[in-house]
This record gives C-alpha cells, sequence and structure tokens, in this order.
C-alpha cells in the first residue's frame, strides 16, 4: 500500500495522522475489496449528499423553534429565560447550517463532516445521555445514525482522489460501523419487552394519527400484522435485522441485504415514526429527528446499495440464461 496516499486518505482529520490510521489498520480496517463492490465514481453520491444536506438544512431552521428551544431547556435543566440557553440553541443552529451549507454546496465537504460527526455525538452524549435506554427503546438513538452517514460522506469524497476502494479505510469504519448499528438495534429486538409489545408499537401509531391517511396506512400494516400474529412478525423482524448487521459486518450478500434493510427501515419509518411526523410538532434536540431515525438509515442503505448495486444479480442472471440458450 502506497504510504503517501494512505496519508492523505485520513490525514483531513484533526489528528488523525498515523496514529488513526494505525489504529484502524489494527481492527483490519485498511480498505474494501473491489473484487465485490460495484463500479461507481464520486459523482454517483452527488445526489445522495445533495438530499442528506436538505435534510440538515430544514432541521437547522427548526432548530429556531419554541418546540426545539422547550426540549433544550428541559433537558439540561435551564430556564426558557436563561441567556446561556439562548447562545447555545442560537450555536447549535448556526453550526447545523454551516455543515449543510457545505455538504450542499460540495465545499468543505469532508472537513464539516468531521464537524458534524463532532456534533452528532455532542449531541448523542448531552442531549440523548448515551441512546434510548427506556424500556421501550429499540435502537441507540437519533444522532449515531448521522455518524454513519457523515462517514459515507467522506469516504465518498475520498474516491474523487483516489479511486482505489481498497485504499479507503474510511468505506469499511463506515460500513462496520453501520453493522454495529444494526447488531444493537437486532439485541434490543430479541428482548422480551419488544416481542411481547410490538403491537403496541403500531397502535400507538395508529392513535396518533386517527383520522388521517396516515391512521389508515397504519391500520393496514395492524391488520396484517394481527394477521400474522404480533409475536412471529416481532421475532421476524429481529431475525432479519440481525441478517442485516452480519452482512454489514462482513460485507458479503450487501447486494441482497441492502434493498432488505433500504425496506425495512422504511417501513419502520412509516408505521412506528408515523413517517417522522407529526409535523406540526416541529423538533427536539436531536438532530433532524423530525424526520425520524429510520429516514437516516435508509439513506445510509442508498451509499449502501450504490456500491453493492443489487441490479448487477439481475443482469448476472439474465445473462446466464442468454448464454445458456444459446
Amino acid at each position: 500500500m502506497n504510504q503517501d496516499t494512505t496519508d492523505n486518505t485520513l490525514g483531513d482529520a484533526p489528528g488523525a495522522r498515523g496514529y488513526f490510521r494505525r489504529a484502524l489498520a489494527a481492527l483490519d480496517m485498511r480498505g474494501e475489496n473491489p473484487a465485490l463492490l460495484s463500479t461507481v465514481n464520486a459523482q454517483s453520491f452527488n445526489w445522495i449528499r445533495i438530499i442528506f444536506g436538505i435534510a440538515l438544512l430544514y432541521d437547522a431552521w427548526t432548530s429556531l423553534t419554541w418546540t426545539h428551544k422547550l426540549e433544550v431547556s428541559h433537558v439540561l435543566g435551564m430556564p426558557t429565560g436563561d441567556p446561556v440557553l439562548h447562545l447555545m440553541v442560537i450555536i447549535l443552529a448556526f453550526v447545523k447550517l454551516a455543515i449543510a451549507v457545505s455538504i450542499i454546496a460540495d465545499r468543505g465537504v469532508i472537513p464539516m463532516s468531521w464537524a458534524g460527526i463532532a456534533y452528532a455525538f455532542f449531541v448523542w452524549i448531552v442531549f440523548q445521555h448515551g441512546g434510548d435506554f427506556g424500556k421501550d427503546g429499540t435502537d441507540p438513538g437519533v444522532a449515531l445514525p448521522y455518524v454513519i452517514m457523515f462517514l459515507y460522506l467522506i469516504a465518498t469524497e475520498r474516491l474523487r482522489k483516489d479511486p482505489d476502494t481498497s485504499h479507503n479505510e474510511m468505506l469499511t469504519l463506515a460500513r462496520n460501523g453501520f453493522g454495529l448499528l444494526w447488531g444493537y438495534d437486532a439485541l434490543m429486538k430479541f428482548h422480551p419487552y419488544f416481542l411481547n409489545h410490538f403491537m403496541g408499537y403500531l397502535t400507538d401509531a395508529q392513535s396518533a394519527t386517527a383520522g388521517t391517511w396516515i391512521g389508515g396506512y397504519e391500520h393496514i400494516w395492524v391488520v396484517v400484522t394481527q394477521a400474522f400474529g404480533p409475536h412471529l412478525v416481532a421475532l421476524a423482524v429481529a431475525v432479519v435485522e440481525a441478517a442485516i448487521a452480519i452482512s454489514l459486518l462482513s460485507g458479503r450478500g450487501l447486494r441482497v441485504m441492502g434493498p432488505v434493510g433500504f425496506l425495512l427501515s422504511f417501513a419502520i419509518w412509516s408505521t412506528a415514526e408515523t413517517w417522522g411526523g407529526p409535523y406540526s410538532f416541529a423538533v427536539s434536540s436531536a438532530p433532524a429527528s423530525l424526520f425520524g431515525t429510520a429516514s437516516i438509515y435508509m439513506l445510509a442503505f442508498v451509499f449502501v446499495m450504490i456500491l453493492y448495486n443489487p441490479l448487477e444479480l439481475l443482469r448476472g442472471k439474465t445473462k446466464a440464461v442468454s448464454e445458456g440458450s444459446q
């Protein structure tokens, strides 16, 4: 491996030169196997970068709402009239705005993505206290999926300098980090509370959206779940999430599990998370929580499906059939 290329790849992170590279190498994260990836270039990811930037921009705008300020006040135990609270809300909003504009404009994406990672960890620790550990918690919090998105942004931006994915440690770090998130999710899904209260997540969502078209959509899922049995469906969700985690951590089968993960994330987002709403309530203190957690998982799976194009399976099958008929 070329030493200069490796240093340039990881040297964009503050303090990363040398130490970060050796740490990733010790974890066997030296890059992705080009033989397993689809043929892509950095421009293939432009549109998903812009969509993610728009989500961040919208969140920066909504973070200045009164509801957001009340949430921050509650979490920090500070009165709403405290000038320090006002200053903190404004600073956080401007940080998110700067990150969003940078990503949309495609200027300074790598350093601002590192700033986004630092910001997401700050939110995860200070506001989310390390994730949702309530009895009905099923994921490690809203902020961590954003970390995965920022890692993928850094990795794909570096493809512009060096298209050789075997040198791109950040792709491996993003994939494994995403796999760990799904592994955590799967473990939470195997807990008795989730398995025994799965129907409650759907009925609560249905009640919250009663009288709207979303309520009717939720009712369809309730009927289908009751037809198959809530325990069976809950167990199936846990098993599928575990399979997704294994696929991401191993880097195998992602042309199949990538679309499966995207569809499962969409199902969660459109049911238990009620499409990220209700939107009239604005946002909480977590970044872009208005859109829900699963929507960010969906965006991360778009990166996965670009890198591991599932259409190649169909093309390969079509080619094999064509050759066999000759």
